[in-house]
C-alpha cells in the first residue's frame, strides 16, 4: 500500500479520535476557568466521551483502521511524550535515593495489588489494569497498558471506575494522617506523591498541608510517571501469560 493509501485508510478514524480528544480538552479548560482547576482530568473526560460515543454509534468499517491505529500506535507515542515532558533537571533534583525508592515502591505496589486483585477473583488482565492504575498514574497507565495486554473495553471501564473511587477516598482521607502521624510538609508531600494517582488529586490532597507539601508531592508524582514506560515494556513481554485458562492464543499475522 502506498503512503497516500495508508494515510487515507486511517484518516477518518484518527480524526474521530482527535475530535473526542479536542472536546475533552475543551471541557477540561472550561472546568479550570470556572472551578479553578480541572477536577475531572482530560484523559478521564476523553474516555467517558469515547465510551458514550461508542455506545450510541457503531463505527463504519472505514473508521476502524484509524481508531485501531490511534488506540495502539498513537497511544504509545503519547506515553513516550508523557515521559519526555519531565526535564532531566527535575528528575535529578529528586536525588538518586528518592528515585530508586519510588521505583522500588511502584514495583512492590504493582505486584501486591495484582496479587490482591487475583485473591478477590478478578480476571488477570483486570487485576493488571487496576494494579498499574493505582500504582503509577491512574487512567493514563490503564489506557497505555490495556492494548499491550489485550484487555477488553469492559476491563478498562471497570479498572477506571475502581481507580476513580479509590482515588477520591485517598484524597479525602489522606490529610487526616497529618495530625495522626505528626507529618511535616515535606514528609506528607512524599506520602501524597507516592499514594495519590493523579497530579490534580495530589494538588487537592497536599493543599491543606501547605505549599512545600504541594511542591514535593507534585515532584514525587511526576517521577512516578517515569515508571510507565518500563512497566509497559515488561507487560508486553508478559502478555501471553495473562491469558485466562482455556482462552485461545491470538491469531498470528496473515
Amino acid at each position: 500500500m502506498s503512503a497516500g493509501g495508508w494515510i487515507a485508510a486511517r484518516l477518518p478514524g484518527t480524526l474521530v479520535c482527535l475530535a473526542v480528544a479536542a472536546v475533552a480538552a475543551a471541557v477540561a479548560a472550561l472546568e479550570e476557568a470556572i472551578l479553578g482547576r480541572a477536577w475531572i482530568e482530560t484523559l478521564v473526560l476523553a474516555i467517558l466521551l469515547g465510551t458514550a460515543l461508542r455506545s450510541a454509534w457503531t463505527p463504519a468499517p472505514r473508521y476502524r483502521p484509524g481508531i485501531a491505529w490511534s488506540a495502539k500506535i498513537l497511544l504509545e507515542i503519547a506515553v513516550v511524550l508523557l515521559g519526555a515532558s519531565l526535564s532531566a533537571a527535575i528528575v535529578a533534583s529528586a536525588g538518586l535515593a528518592l528515585l530508586l525508592g519510588i521505583a522500588a515502591l511502584v514495583t512492590v505496589a504493582i505486584v501486591a495489588s495484582y496479587g490482591l486483585g487475583r485473591a478477590f477473583g478478578l480476571p488477570r488482565r483486570m487485576a493488571v489494569l487496576i494494579a498499574c492504575g493505582n500504582s503509577i498514574c491512574g487512567n493514563s497507565a490503564i489506557a497505555a497498558v490495556a492494548p499491550v495486554i489485550g484487555a477488553e473495553s469492559r476491563d478498562v471501564a471497570a479498572a477506571i471506575a475502581f481507580t476513580a473511587v479509590l482515588g477520591i477516598a485517598v484524597v479525602v482521607g489522606l490529610p487526616l494522617l497529618i495530625p495522626l502521624l505528626g507529618l511535616g510538609e515535606t514528609r506528607f508531600g512524599v506520602v501524597a506523591g507516592l499514594t495519590v494517582y493523579a497530579v490534580p488529586q495530589v494538588l487537592a490532597a497536599t493543599a491543606p498541608a501547605g505549599p512545600v507539601a504541594v511542591q514535593v508531592g507534585t515532584l514525587v508524582k511526576l517521577v512516578r510517571v517515569l515508571m510507565l514506560g518500563p512497566v509497559v515494556v515488561v507487560l508486553a513481554a508478559l502478555a501471553p501469560r495473562l491469558r485466562e485458562p482455556g482462552e485461545p492464543a491470538p491469531a498470528g499475522p496473515g
